[in-house]
């Protein structure tokens, strides 16, 4: 006897019925991992819907294959505590902003280049200028927006201060202080931060870069004098060494004389051109056609 359109209703509702408890099961599974992930982090001084929204704003980026190796061997492996100041020392090791990192890239962006900047910056002005950039984002967004909402500065200043404890073991003196011999610099020479105007217009222009290497390049000038911050070192080690882009310096001594360009990467068109100038002029930062506009 052929079934009738009621027993076959009546047979899907009892599989539906044998299958809801799995599919609950599932659901309290997934609930509890975001649940615990939350937790650890909240104990580490971090939030997870902050690094979430920094993991979309740093996380656009690639990070250089050599230098991703290097970095996760270091953080991945250290337990040790790093000391600071006498009976003062910085918890090392991987907590679970790392963790994620390790596993999942646009998370790992973040955590590497956040290293970098909280290593070079006071985590207080850090958080201050990237909660500034997400806000100007914000601002200039078309409405709707996925940017309904952006993280405070606390917010921001928690998660910088957990990926500072957990990537200390990684020294980026070593990489900055080589970078900074190859430009001449002497060690009082070697300032590390910059502008943080310079700082905020990186966070989108480096994507942007990536994106279409052969075609944009970044223009930045920084003037070089008595008391004043310059960030070369820095900016070459954020662009070169992580990032992977090609970076072309023009140094200017103090006195305003120009010397030989110094080239990062392979001897072709660069995407990064950096050019100190006189101490009487502002600094720049602009995103140009590469094929439009040569230096």
């Amino acid at each position: 006897m052929a079934a009738t359109p009621f027993s076959n209703q009546f047979a899907l509702t009892v599989e539906l019925t044998r299958l809801l408890p799995h599919i609950g099961w599932a659901a309290n599974k997934v609930g509890n991992a975001i649940r615990t992930r939350a937790r650890e982090l909240r104990h580490s001084g971090s939030d997870i819907v902050v690094e979430e929204d920094l993991a979309n704003i740093f996380g656009r980026c690639i990070i250089s294959p050599v230098f991703t190796s290097s970095f996760k061997t270091i953080v991945a492996k250290s337990s040790s505590n790093i000391p600071l100041l006498e009976g003062i020392v910085l918890q090392g090791g991987p907590g679970p902003t790392v963790i994620r990192a390790l596993q999942e890239p646009p998370y790992f962006a973040m955590v590497a280049q956040l290293s970098l900047l909280v290593w070079t910056f006071n985590t207080d002005y850090l958080a201050t200028a990237i909660a500034d950039a997400l806000r100007k984002r914000l601002e200039g967004a078309p409405s709707p927006s996925v940017w309904s909402s952006i993280p405070d500065r606390n917010g921001i200043l928690g998660t910088l201060k957990a990926c500072e404890s957990q990537t200390a073991a990684f020294n980026w003196n070593m990489m900055i202080n080589a970078v900074s011999t190859t430009l001449g610099y002497r060690a009082e020479e070697a300032r590390l931060d910059f502008p943080r105007f310079v700082l905020q217009g990186l966070i989108d222009m480096f994507p942007m870069v990536q994106t279409l290497p052969t075609d944009r390049l970044i223009h930045i000038q920084t003037p070089v004098g008595q008391g004043l911050v310059s960030g070369v070192s820095t900016l070459v080690v954020w662009a070169h060494h992580v990032l992977d882009l090609i970076v072309l310096v023009q140094p200017r001594r103090n006195e305003g004389k120009p010397t030989r360009n110094i080239r990062f990467g392979k001897p072709d068109l660069e995407q990064v051109y950096i050019e100190e100038i006189n101490s009487d002029e502002d600094a720049s930062i602009t995103l140009l056609d590469s094929q439009k506009n040569t230096c």
